[in-house]
């Protein structure tokens, strides 16, 4: 946790069993937050959960939809823009801000190129 109201996931690479087992602990852990905080997660390389992982997130979701707000105020998902080999370089801002996954929160989800980015954008959230 970089600050009181920041907590930071990192997904990088393909997850290994512990990984999973450490995500998910993630995840209970701040939904015993008293104090909303700010969700900065960090995606590198091709990301990829284990089927038991995504079981227990999703189940972890479902528990916890309505109390979202109670231990979150928002969410800012890291991932440098890259050229998929095309010459066309990839923003990821539209995919992440208009998923059904960002449709399906209480709060606003947000796109960072860098960490640092993110970090900055934390300092002004809510966005306007």
């Amino acid at each position: 946790m970089p600050a009181h109201d920041i907590v930071l996931f990192e997904v990088i690479d393909r997850q290994s069993p512990a990984d999973g087992e450490a995500y998910i602990k993630a995840l209970y852990d701040l939904s015993e937050r008293s104090q909303p905080a700010l969700l900065i997660m960090l995606v590198k390389g091709m990301t990829e959960q284990d089927h038991e992982t995504r079981k227990q997130a999703a189940a972890w979701f479902k528990q916890n939809r309505n109390r979202l707000t109670v231990f979150a105020k928002g969410v800012i998902r890291v991932e440098a823009d890259h050229d998929h080999g095309d010459g066309h370089i990839h923003n990821h801002a539209e995919d992440v801000e208009n998923s059904t996954f960002a449709r399906m929160l209480p709060f606003p989800m947000k796109h960072a190129s860098t960490l640092d980015a993110a970090f900055e954008m934390a300092e002004n959230w809510p966005p306007a």
